[in-house]
């Protein structure tokens, strides 16, 4: 009985873990956390909150439908690949739409077990974002923007496989808000 309750205890840990950002394989074999998400545009200033848009107005260098995405994330331990995703804050629509498995080659290393995949989120088929997955685009600039329609959000979701086990990462502490229209109104330096 005692048994029982330590691991319910631990699968309840678990649990906590993962909606905080971060988890741990079931066999010991890795773990990690969501460090933050990026994405090409920033409400009204440059420090403003990273959102989505589904249609682009004003300097779109042909991007009017699309939104680069950056998670940056923590991994320690054995890591085979990840599969990475976005959930939608309010519906799961298209969850099943909008995730891609990637390997080593495909995460940038950014030093200390630190790592980053960058993709592009494209709206084109005429649906609010998720629809699609493009990993490694060409990195581009932030730019500023004012937005109407907010229709919702998106939080990044990684599915870790050690080899041997696998395990979820959900941070819903970073969710990116979706906008119907978005003006580009700055165009930055800094990159995404």
């Amino acid at each position: 009985m005692k048994k029982m309750m330590m691991a319910a205890a631990a699968i309840g840990m678990t649990g906590i873990l993962a909606s905080c950002g971060s988890g741990e394989a079931p066999d010991g074999s890795a773990k990690g956390s969501i460090d933050s998400v990026r994405t090409e545009y920033r409400l009204n200033s440059t420090s403003g909150a990273f959102i989505a848009c589904d249609n682009v107005t004003g300097n779109t260098a042909g991007r009017a439908r699309s939104t680069q995405v950056a998670v940056n994330f923590t991994l320690q331990g054995n890591i085979q690949d990840i599969t990475i995703g976005l959930k939608g804050q309010t519906s799961d629509r298209y969850d099943n739409n909008y995730k891609t498995t990637a390997t080593g080659e495909q995460l940038a290393n950014i030093g200390n077990g630190k790592y980053r995949v960058t993709f592009d989120a494209n709206s084109s088929n005429g649906a609010f974002l998720p629809q699609s997955i493009i990993v490694n685009p060409v990195a581009v600039t932030v730019k500023v923007v004012s937005a109407t329609g907010n229709v919702g959000g998106f939080y990044p979701q990684l599915v870790v496989n050690t080899g041997t086990s696998n395990f979820t990462i959900n941070n819903i502490l970073r969710t990116v808000q979706v906008y119907s229209n978005c003006n580009v109104t700055q165009t930055t330096q800094e990159e995404i």
